[in-house]
């Protein structure tokens, strides 16, 4: 992304947002767009050095927030997934931002990536549809830990939920309801093990909203067959085997055999703590286990708990399917810090950095969809997503250094070229350009674009060059 099709991509996702002055706005979407072009460069390699200065005065002003940041971008994610077929996945997981490099930024907190580590934890919701596309990031969470109050692990079941940092599932919940509610579609929140909180299953939500966690606790729970009470994996031991499937693992290069079991039961609320409703949460067990191994081989296993019905294999592959879906959040984590190189912004203080980590959010979920989009939507001219001068560009690298003959007409065509330029190989098991060669290529096809852009000219003769030549 270059030129016009950086700037009208941020106009979109930045160009109503509310920074209290319209050229703040202004502002905001220059920068957006200089960053989608030059994904992981510096800002003062991006935008100069008069538009660094300009950058630092955008981030410094009080109504620059990271709340404020991500709110038009928020607007047009709920718009894109009115326009999407089937359930909305809504995706929550937090990684650790390290500053530890930055001694000059105060506030900062322990992170548990290190010994002495210190910066910025995030937890951050991103929307996919069911076929793995991001539509957005509809909710970010920032904040740096107490160092006098780390390391109180011992005591975390003497503290309420909302006094731990256990919350931001909850609030990522709260995200879901406020924003997503209102739609004419089914949302289903997915977390990992961290997330399997009886808090969560028990907390008020949205007919059309459903969850989805991987287990992590053996809790008490009831069954259909026997209301005494009883522990989860025991009642999944009992549960109704619905079958086998084959599952293709591409990391192995294997395919492995899958049991699907299921089972129905109801959560118990913890031994310290009195339900408040008399109603117990009523969840899915989906247990899929790997039949026979290979030796040396770690058997596949999880067991997942949802509020979607799973009686039989049909529905129980297709919470399964969901759950897999949570990889797209760790590839936003991984574009965001390798590719976008959050890490590396240079800002003095707090109130200035979490409204710029907001924007490169918004930045690496744009890599993310062009990758994914390609592969979905594959067909599609390619001038849906770029301009005619990247094309042409694109297409005179691959033609000099990749193939004598290469014909670009559709969106995969162009991201391959992309994927190309960012060192992408093509080869028949490669399959189709990663994330990473994407956000590599359109750094270097912005560059190359500028370059192309370039006049020839000839040196101005000095009065002293003259005299030497005459």
């Amino acid at each position: 992304m270059t030129g016009g099709t950086a700037l009208v991509w941020a106009n979109s996702e930045f160009g109503y947002g509310n920074f209290g002055d319209q050229r703040r706005t202004k502002r905001a979407v220059k920068i957006a767009a200089d960053l989608v072009g030059s994904v992981g460069s510096s800002i003062s390699t991006t935008c100069g050095n008069s538009g660094a200065q300009a950058v630092s005065r955008f981030f410094s002003c009080d109504q620059v927030t990271e709340e404020s940041t991500l709110n038009c971008h928020r607007m047009r994610s709920i718009e894109r997934c009115k326009d999407v077929g089937g359930r909305i996945l809504a995706i929550q997981d937090t990684t650790a931002l390290d500053f530890s490099s930055h001694k000059g930024l105060a506030g900062l907190g322990p992170t548990s990536t290190g010994n002495g580590a210190n910066g910025v934890l995030m937890h951050s919701v991103l929307l996919v549809d069911e076929q793995k596309v991001p539509l957005g990031v509809l909710g970010l969470r920032l904040w740096c830990r107490d160092i006098d109050q780390y390391g109180q692990r011992s005591q975390r079941k003497l503290r309420s939920t909302m006094e731990k940092e256990s919350s931001k599932w909850l609030w990522g919940l709260r995200q879901v309801n406020d924003h997503l509610c209102s739609l004419d579609k089914e949302i289903v929140v997915v977390g990992d093990r961290e997330s399997d909180l009886y808090d969560l299953f028990a907390a008020p939500r949205s007919k059309n909203v459903h969850l989805l966690v991987r287990m992590c606790q053996d809790r008490l729970v009831e069954t259909d067959a026997d209301t005494e009470q009883t522990h989860l994996l025991s009642a999944i031991g009992k549960g109704d085997m619905l079958g086998t499937y084959d599952l293709d693992v591409e990391s192995q290069n294997r395919t492995a055999r899958m049991e699907v079991r299921s089972c129905r039961v109801w959560l118990r609320p913890p031994k310290a703590r009195k339900p408040v409703d008399p109603n117990l949460p009523c969840i899915w067990i989906v247990e899929v286990t790997e039949v026979d191994p290979p030796e040396n081989v770690e058997r596949l296993h999880w067991i997942l708990l949802s509020t979607l019905e799973a009686s039989n294999l049909e529905l129980a592959r297709y919470v399964i399917g969901c759950y897999s879906s949570r990889w797209a959040i760790e590839e936003f984590h991984k574009t965001l810090k390798s590719g976008c190189r959050v890490e590396r912004l240079q800002f003095e203080t707090l109130p200035r950095l979490f409204p710029a980590i907001a924007m490169m959010c918004v930045v690496a979920q744009q890599v993310m969809f062009l990758t994914k989009y390609a592969r979905i939507a594959g067909d599609a001219p390619a001038s849906k997503v770029s301009t005619e001068e990247e094309r042409d560009t694109a297409l005179m690298w691959v033609l000099e250094y990749k193939y004598a003959t290469y014909d670009l007409v559709s969106v995969r065509d162009y991201v391959r070229a992309i994927g190309f330029i960012g060192g992408f190989h093509g080869r028949k098991c490669d399959g189709e350009p990663g994330v990473k060669s994407v956000w590599q290529g359109i750094r270097d096809l912005n560059r190359l674009v500028a370059g192309r852009r370039m006049r020839p000219f000839a040196p101005k003769k000095t009065a002293a060059v003259n005299a030497i030549k005459d």
